[in-house]
């Protein structure tokens, strides 16, 4: 092998497995003052009348954040097409709203009457788009009048997938989303693509009003779409994992099999992911036993319910991804994250190798006095261990084979001085309140100086308005808005900031 092809070997190396160049020597460069994604949570699915509903301990299991609960943050459900099964999600709802949790719904098939057969194929009939539209919002609207608000509804499960269910074609759902979707009363999730197939949702991101009238990015990724997704990121969309399952054949409780879903959260999270929400919550293949297939005692966690707690119960909300070497040696994975008032850092390490592995972790731009380790392996569930302190910039752990590893800062953590590189993106965030009555407020983030402008347009895309706003420094603004000559309806605002633009939707209801 010559120079030339030797040189080439190793930049490929680099590139397909991820070694960067700070990692060479094992460490993991963690750096206290740049940011990813906001975490919006981790989840599953509780999925009437398919599955017997949760019991009120199972709940508590699911949702608490205490030693022996999971910490989902998140619950997803299905909008049956049947109404008269709609009650049955309430109770489980209600809990879970209670205990602080998001919950949105996903619908597999359109009510009968709006469907017809397509070469075998169900579809929803195109004069029945309006109809469709508003049977997500009774639903919406169902669960709102029973306590329980609904953070988003997706347009379909899977629409690319032969399950049985309603399929629809990129063009259908891009006229669905552009035309109908700005009808209904909660954040759009879609396509919700059994594989994050890009097909279906790049024509909605470049479209204009489309891209307008979703929300959420929403996908699976069985067998393929697991990457980070550049133009949703550009558009100013949360992209969320909103269903996968790593193994539906073999028990919750099966080790290593088992570790496999901490692996997976890690590059679903490091692919610039806003959500993950595994399948069923209570299965005998789930965080929760059923009771059945060895998976232990009906509503115990199972092991893979302790390796996903190690994301879901200690990283929460609101929190981000800090910059992070994803992988700093072989068959191992870290992360790292940061809650929203910059005071709590969490780690996250899994081994998947049969040996024990020496992980060294450096954090740049901060310090970190003391941290709390968790561990899950073979004979461990997410047991606490001694505190750590710290004395250096340089954290050295050891890693027991095959196990995942969180470690939780107590709270006392030191940056520097904050810079911009906490937010290197523009960020147009939701105005609030929305729906609004005569005032509301324009939210937006900029990582420099900028000169700001905002243009007010309706539906049809004309201009109504052009306001210049001036120069605002490096941060988070808010620009008031007063619609006093408007009437009601629904308007569309392009905030634009030196170089960056983008559209958010208000609704006016006097």
């Amino acid at each position: 092998m010559n120079l030339a092809t030797r040189v080439l070997s190793v930049l490929l190396t680099v590139y397909f497995c991820g070694i960067l160049p700070a990692a060479a020597k094992n460490e993991a460069i963690v750096d206290l003052d740049s940011t990813h994604q906001r975490i919006r949570g981790f989840g599953g699915a509780n999925i009437l009348p398919w599955r017997p509903d949760m019991t009120d301990s199972e709940i508590r299991t699911a949702f608490g954040i205490e030693e022996g609960q999971l910490g989902l943050s998140m619950l997803r459900l299905m909008i049956d097409p049947d109404k008269n099964n709609w009650s049955l999600n309430v109770r489980t709802a209600q809990k879970a709203h209670e205990m602080g949790v998001l919950i949105f719904a996903s619908p597999w098939n359109a009510p009968a009457s709006m469907l017809q057969t397509v070469n075998g194929v169900k579809k929803v009939k195109p004069e029945h788009y309006e109809d469709y539209a508003e049977h997500l919002n009774e639903f919406v609207t169902f669960m709102e009048s029973r306590g329980v608000p609904i953070y988003a509804v997706s347009v379909q499960n899977e629409p690319d997938y032969d399950g049985g269910w309603t399929q629809w074609s990129a063009s259908e759902l891009l006229a669905f989303v552009r035309d109908y979707a700005s009808l209904l009363i909660t954040r759009v999730i879609a396509p919700e693509s059994f594989q994050f197939r890009r097909a279906l949702s790049d024509p909605i991101l470049n479209d204009p009003i489309a891209c307008e009238n979703v929300d959420i990015i929403g996908g699976h990724i069985y067998g393929a779409g697991l990457a980070p997704y550049p133009l949703a990121k550009s558009k100013g969309k949360e992209v969320w994992m909103t269903e996968h399952y790593t193994d539906s054949q073999n028990s919750g409780n099966l080790w290593p099999l088992a570790l496999e879903v901490g692996k997976e959260m890690h590059e679903v999270m490091c692919a610039d992911m806003n959500a993950y929400v595994w399948w069923y919550i209570v299965r005998y293949y789930g965080p929760i036993s059923d009771g059945t297939m060895d998976s232990g005692k009906k509503g115990e966690m199972t092991k893979r319910g302790y390796v996903m707690s190690h994301f879901s119960r200690f990283i929460r909300p609101g929190y981000r991804r800090l910059e992070c070497t994803p992988r700093p040696q072989n068959s191992v994975y870290t992360s790292a994250y940061i809650d929203s008032a910059f005071t709590r850092v969490v780690l996250v390490a899994v081994n998947t190798s049969a040996f024990a592995k020496s992980q060294t972790f450096i954090f740049r731009d901060g310090r970190i006095e003391r941290l709390i380790p968790y561990i899950t392996s073979e004979n461990a569930n997410c047991e606490r261990k001694q505190e750590i302190s710290l004395s250096s910039d340089t954290l050295k752990i050891e890693l027991a084979a095959r196990s995942i590893m969180t470690l939780v800062s107590d709270g006392t953590i030191s940056l520097g001085v904050r810079s911009t590189k906490t937010m290197r993106d523009f960020q147009l965030l939701p105005n609030y309140p929305n729906p609004f009555n005569a005032e509301t407020a324009i939210r937006f983030r900029i990582p420099r100086r900028s000169d700001v402008a905002l243009t007010i347009y309706n539906l049809r895309g004309e201009v109504l308005q052009k306001i210049s706003c001036g120069i605002y420094e490096a941060g988070e603004h808010t620009i008031p808005f007063e619609a006093a000559c408007l009437p009601s309806g629904i308007y569309l605002y392009r905030l634009t900031a030196g170089n960056f633009s983008a559209l958010g939707r208000m609704v006016l209801a006097r």
